[in-house]
C-alpha cells in the first residue's frame, strides 16, 4: 500500500523515542528515504502544528502539542474513563497485586493504566508499567489475551508476517501449532504467563470487547508466583473484571450514540463511525 503524506509525517514522529530524543533533518532523510526539500516541508508542517519543536539549528524533538493531546485523552478516552471506575475496586480484591489496562494499537499493545492493590507489610509488590509503554503482540499475558481474540484472518496474516517472532516467543513453530495455541486461549477466556518479564511474577489476563464484539484491549492482574490464590480463582476474577469493563465501555458508547441521535435525528452507528473515520 502506497504511503500517504500523513503516514510519512507520523513516521517522522515514530523516529523519536527514549533512545533518540532529538533528530536532525539529515537523519530523517536517510532513515525514511526522503529528499531534503520533502523533509523540510514535513518538519515545517509538524512544527506549525506543535507536534515537533526546533531546539536548535538542525535539532528537533517532540513538541508541546503532544502534552496537550495527552491531557485530552486522559479526560475523554472511554477506555481510561471506564478504567478509572472499574479498576480500583477490582485491584484491591487480591492483595499485593497490580492490575494493568492495555489497548490494541496496530500490531502492538500499549499500557494505558495501572492500579495497585493495597500492599501487605510482608511482601509488597512494586511494579511500574508506564502509560504508553509498548509491548509485543506475542509476549505476555496482556498481549496474548488480545491476540487470541482477533479475527482468524488477521491472526493468519500476523503469523505470515511475524512467524519468526511467534516461534521465538514459544507460541508454535508452525501455523497449525500457533493456531491451536490461540484457539486454546480464546476458549479458556484468559491467558496466563509466568516469568515473562520478571522471573518472580505471574500474570493473568482477559480480553476487553467493544460494542461490535471486537477485541480492543485486555485487563491483567500481576502478582508474585508465591500467591495463595489458585489459577482457577484468578481466572474467574480477571474474566469477571474484563466482562464488567466491556459492559461499561459498551454502555458508554451506546449512550453517546443515543445522545447524538436525539440531537441529530437519523444520526446512528454508521454516521457516528463515519464522523470518526473522516479525521483518521
Amino acid at each position: 500500500m502506497e504511503k500517504t503524506s500523513i503516514d510519512r509525517a507520523f513516521a517522522i514522529l515514530d523516529l523519536l523515542d527514549e533512545d533518540t530524543p532529538t533528530i536532525s533533518p539529515e537523519e530523517i532523510s536517510a532513515r525514511l528515504d526522503l529528499t531534503r526539500s520533502t523533509t523540510y516541508r514535513y518538519l515545517r508542517v509538524l512544527c506549525n502544528g506543535g507536534l515537533l519543536v526546533q531546539l536548535s539549528r538542525g535539532s528537533y524533538s517532540l513538541g508541546p502539542r503532544i502534552v496537550e493531546l495527552e491531557r485530552k485523552i486522559q479526560i475523554s478516552d472511554p477506555m481510561t474513563s471506564v478504567g478509572n471506575k472499574v479498576m480500583p475496586e477490582w485491584a484491591k480484591r487480591v492483595p499485593d497485586s497490580v492490575m494493568i489496562l492495555c489497548g490494541l494499537w496496530g500490531d502492538r499493545v500499549l499500557c494505558l493504566r495501572q492500579e495497585n492493590s493495597s500492599p501487605s507489610e510482608t511482601a509488597p509488590l512494586r511494579l511500574m508499567r508506564a502509560r504508553g509503554l509498548p509491548f509485543s503482540l506475542f509476549k505476555g499475558a496482556a498481549s496474548l489475551a488480545i491476540l487470541a481474540n482477533l479475527p482468524p484472518t488477521r491472526i493468519k496474516s500476523l503469523y505470515l508476517r511475524f512467524g519468526t517472532e511467534v516461534s521465538a516467543a514459544g507460541l508454535g513453530d508452525s501455523w497449525s501449532e500457533f493456531r491451536r495455541r490461540m484457539q486454546g486461549i480464546k476458549k479458556a477466556g484468559y491467558s496466563i504467563t509466568i516469568g515473562t518479564f520478571e522471573s518472580g511474577l505471574a500474570a493473568i489476563a482477559a480480553p476487553i470487547f467493544n460494542q461490535e464484539g471486537a477485541v480492543i484491549g485486555s485487563l491483567t492482574r500481576i502478582l508474585k508466583r508465591t500467591h495463595s490464590e489458585t489459577d482457577e480463582q484468578l481466572a474467574t476474577d480477571i474474566r469477571e473484571a474484563a466482562q464488567q469493563f466491556s459492559r461499561g465501555l459498551q454502555a458508554g458508547m451506546k449512550s453517546r450514540v443515543e445522545a447524538e441521535s436525539s440531537t441529530n435525528p437519523g444520526y446512528g452507528d454508521a454516521e457516528l463511525l463515519g464522523s470518526l473515520t473522516e479525521h483518521v
